[in-house]
């Protein structure tokens, strides 16, 4: 073989080894079907079914719920906007409030599929001096169920659980692996999590920060179990003074 023929034959092992994926779900809070609000009513995107959105806490000084959050009205949403856009979460008050968002797969999840999404948020920080004790939590859980019927369901049938925990200055990962520390210290410019589907109980993980790009990979941890994939839940459990804000949510799957 000729040097020339040679060499275009090694360019294209790459993409024979490693083979190709197509974004199959995907969605973020730019999109024109919100128009500037998020209520159960929306499905902006593609491969998702609705929102169902949860609350708990809503009566004198508690309050929880959702909002399209955008930088000139939010200027802690520095990291993970789109079009200046971010889903926003808020949770609380006197008592422990509470805010969960479902949202199910038009196909359940499969071997070699790739879900990613972002999430941003502050430090916990009391909005008045009794708030509950019980520590606060913000993050996202992959689940096997689609119980969605109130915010008690967030990690029903859960195999896969990460996010930002009072009391701990790294991300958490609650699956089915031993250690529950990412080793990803905080951020409030947020991060851009993707998990990937190796067959069985197995996965691989990936974990941007925003604030300098730096990937952190965590492959061969364990699902809680191997079962398909149905839906996520994002939720802020007390998350105090500071808002969540949640974004670029999509799925890519294997073609060859």
């Amino acid at each position: 073989m000729h040097s020339r023929n040679l060499l275009l034959a090694l360019l294209l092992l790459p993409s024979l080894a490693y083979g190709e994926s197509a974004v199959i779900a995907e969605d973020d809070a730019s999109q024109s079907a919100y128009g500037g609000s998020w209520d159960n009513s929306k499905n902006g995107g593609s491969g998702f079914s609705n929102w169902t959105l949860t609350t708990e806490g809503n009566d004198n000084d508690r309050h929880s719920g959702f909002f399209i959050a955008d930088t000139k009205n939010n200027q802690d949403l520095n990291g993970i906007q789109k079009s200046d856009k971010a889903f926003g979460v808020f949770a609380n008050g006197s008592g422990f409030e509470q805010a969960v968002a479902y949202r199910a797969f038009e196909k359940p999840l499969q071997t070699g599929d790739s879900f990613s999404f972002m999430m941003e948020n502050g430090q916990f920080e009391k909005k008045f001096e009794n708030d509950d004790p019980t520590p606060g939590s913000i993050g996202v859980v992959l689940r096997t169920s689609n119980a969605n019927s109130s915010v008690a369901d967030y990690n029903k049938e859960a195999v896969f659980e990460f996010g930002y925990y009072n009391g701990k200055n790294n991300y958490q990962i609650y699956d089915g692996s031993d250690n529950s520390d990412s080793g990803v210290a905080f951020t409030d410019s947020g991060v851009s999590v993707t998990v990937t589907l190796k067959g069985g109980d197995n996965y691989d993980l990936e974990i941007q920060t925003m604030n300098d790009k730096k990937v952190i990979k965590l492959p061969g941890r364990k699902l809680k179990s191997s079962a398909p994939i149905q839906s996520f839940a994002l939720f802020d459990r007390n998350g105090e003074k500071s808002d969540a804000f949640f974004n670029q949510f999509q799925v890519a799957r294997e073609t060859k």
